[in-house]
């Protein structure tokens, strides 16, 4: 009786200690995390294409901003084509500040959204679980996820 007793105590432990440790360790991706993870990577390359045309275009205006103020500050006002050249560069600036403010600013924000979006779904279905390399360069490479993704 007493031997038994030792070995179902030496069981119990042997069970406890097993438990923590295998709870520990990562159930692999499956197919979804994978589709996550190619449409993040997606959607981040989206955006990054957006970002760049939006800050190109910020950057373009502040060339403008700086060659209209160095224009203003040596104009002859009594020259017609000086006020002629320096309109022409103000409605440039200001066709490209409304451009930058609609089109491109929504386009941006609605990526920066959508990668958003993504990015929380896949933390919290995908974080922290081990995923097979050629797995993802296999549907990186195919592009098979369904539509969803």
């Amino acid at each position: 009786m007493r031997r038994s007793a030792v070995y179902l105590v030496m069981v119990l432990v042997a069970g406890v200690m097993a438990s923590p440790a295998m709870a520990q360790v990562p159930v692999p991706v499956g197919p979804d995390c994978v589709c996550l993870r190619v449409a993040v990577d997606a959607l981040g390359a989206d955006l990054a294409v957006k970002r760049q045309a939006y800050d190109g275009m910020q950057g373009e205006i502040g060339q403008i901003d700086n060659q209209l103020q160095s224009e203003r500050s040596g104009m002859d006002v009594n020259n017609p084509e000086a006020i002629a050249r320096f309109r022409q560069l103000l409605e440039r600036r200001d066709a490209l500040f409304r451009q930058s403010s609609g089109p491109v600013f929504g386009e941006l924000s609605a990526a920066t959204d959508r990668y958003g979006a993504r990015v929380q779904e896949y933390n919290a279905r995908c974080a922290g679980r081990p995923m097979d390399p050629a797995l993802l360069a296999q549907a990186r490479a195919r592009g098979a996820c369904p539509p969803p993704y």
